[in-house]
């Protein structure tokens, strides 16, 4: 499955894909660690809202999915670009 990155400045970066059978999705990391899952049909510029996790709830299906290799992702586009820090701020409850 080809993923295309799009970084988004200021919030963070859109992971598009497409299914075996053609379902088109996008996945939004802000830079808060929230995370929303969007599915388009042709423009990923305009797609429909599926869901949304807070930082916790994303850390968790990250975990059950393989945290890992998104890790390592992540690692790999901290290189690419310059400027764009893997620290975390600090949670306030």
């Amino acid at each position: 499955m080809d993923v295309t990155e799009v970084l988004l400045p200021g919030v963070g970066v859109r992971y598009d894909f497409a299914t075996a059978r053609g379902d088109r999705f996008a996945v939004v990391t802000r830079r808060s660690g929230d995370v929303a899952f969007m599915t388009y049909d042709v423009d990923p510029d305009a797609p429909v809202p599926l869901w949304r996790l807070d930082a916790d709830e994303a850390e968790v299906v990250a975990e059950v999915l393989g945290a890992p290799r998104i890790a390592e992702r992540f690692a790999d586009l901290t290189k690419e670009i310059p400027g764009l820090g893997a620290g975390q701020a600090g949670r306030c409850r």
